[in-house]
């Protein structure tokens, strides 16, 4: 048992290693991280394309996949078909520039010649990166072509890898961007008992567990979760799997790095010009449930979403949907204008956070609702006695929640 923990851990070291070296010999190169986990639709595929990292570089952006190998073969190129395949997907659909980086343990210069040689037959419009725990580096990018062979004299590798990692391992940032908030609901709400979100839900005892059920690339779970350790909100056990830790102290950072005004709003009243009484709230739910097939996603959040959770304290009537797509034609559905009033009775949100805002959705009276935490979080910082609503939310579900979760973890 202690074998295959130790198994484990090492394969997490060098994956967080690897994706942390990527990143930094890509950023010394003049290259931006703009997005993680990125994704994109495609036509005939129920998942679309799932690439790792979005980048910019002298205005052009670049999607780059990133791949940890414990050695770089022959066989490697055959390995790297699918996530080329991607890049050049993701290049037909959004002109975005390839670039495939590969990480290894030690780089065999033959092969990496013949890597290239591959690449330029195959695939000549993709840029790409090798690079491995000694400092080599085969390399072709825009900043130019590059051969560097790191100096192998008197290393003992296993160990100069291990203490690499942890290097890399506490360089991880926990951004609350799309990918953190995301990783942090599927790890809460995915227990069998945890109530108000329509998610993935499933078993989650390691990090392996966890990028199955979120969808999400290994290798920035990895990083999530050294993220996570360093913030002090997963907490290493002898000999088993790492817990939760301090979710008070973690939900209170959420609620400081996130607000509702983060999102693009859209003000709107009714075409028919009704004022915002319990009469246009039954009417504007309504048309909700009816929508067509063909309507852009949506899903209410805030003061309307507490009340069909049965979670009503406040008497504020303020609206507010997240959208996705051409708002125009949601906005046609529910019969809706565009208002100059800041504080109109329905706001369209646009998520800045596409996947947490959307991943967790579900059907309640028949309505599209935002799972409970990010109706939680919306309404925190809302003006219309939102904190008071908020604390109520707190109160009746997300306590217990995260109560439970520390009694009795499931390890992650």
């Amino acid at each position: 048992m202690n074998k295959k923990i130790h198994l484990q851990s090492s394969h997490y070291n060098s994956s967080l290693l690897g994706v942390d070296r990527i990143l930094h010999l890509l950023k010394k190169r003049g290259f931006r991280l703009r997005e993680e986990d990125v994704r994109l639709p495609a036509e005939g595929l129920s998942h679309g394309l799932h690439l790792d990292f979005l980048m910019s570089r002298e205005g052009q952006s670049f999607v780059v996949e990133v791949k940890v190998a414990r050695e770089f073969a022959d066989w490697v190129f055959h390995w790297m078909a699918r996530p080329i395949l991607a890049l050049q997907a993701a290049h037909r659909l959004k002109s975005w520039e390839p670039i495939l980086a590969i990480y290894v343990d030690s780089i065999d210069l033959r092969i990496a010649r013949r890597f290239k040689g591959q690449i330029a037959l195959y695939a000549p419009d993709l840029w790409w990166l090798v690079a491995d725990a000694h400092g080599s580096l085969v390399a072709h990018l825009p900043s130019g072509d590059e051969e560097k062979i790191g100096d192998l004299r008197g290393r003992e590798p296993a160990r100069s890898l291990r203490i690499s990692a942890q290097s890399g391992y506490a360089s991880a940032k926990l951004s609350f961007g799309d990918l953190d908030q995301w990783l942090l609901k599927v790890l809460l709400f995915a227990r069998p008992q945890a109530a108000g979100w329509g998610g993935p839900r499933g078993p989650i005892r390691n990090l392996a567990q966890l990028a199955k059920l979120a969808a999400v690339s290994p290798p920035l779970v990895y990083r999530w979760a050294a993220a996570m350790e360093r913030s002090g909100y997963l907490a290493k056990r002898m000999g088993r799997v790492p817990v939760l830790a301090n979710l008070d102290a973690l939900l209170g950072e959420w609620r400081g790095r996130y607000r509702v005004s983060d999102n693009d709003p859209i003000p709107c009243s009714s075409v028919f010009g009704e004022h915002a009484d319990e009469s246009f709230h039954d009417e504007f739910l309504n048309r909700l449930r009816h929508l067509s097939d063909s309507a852009p996603p949506c899903a209410l959040t805030g003061h309307q979403a507490g009340r069909l959770y049965r979670l009503k304290h406040s008497e504020a009537r303020s609206i507010h949907l997240y959208y996705s797509g051409e708002p125009s034609v949601l906005m046609e559905a529910l019969q809706l204008v565009r208002s100059d009033n800041p504080v109109a009775p329905v706001v369209l949100l646009q998520p800045r956070h596409r996947r947490s805002v959307f991943g967790g959705v579900s059907r309640l009276d028949d309505v599209p609702v935002c799972d409970i935490l990010q109706v939680y979080l919306d309404l925190y910082h809302l003006p219309d006695r939102g904190r008071e609503q908020a604390d109520f939310v707190y109160e009746r579900i997300l306590e217990p929640l995260i109560r439970s979760a520390v009694e009795s973890p499931d390890g992650i």
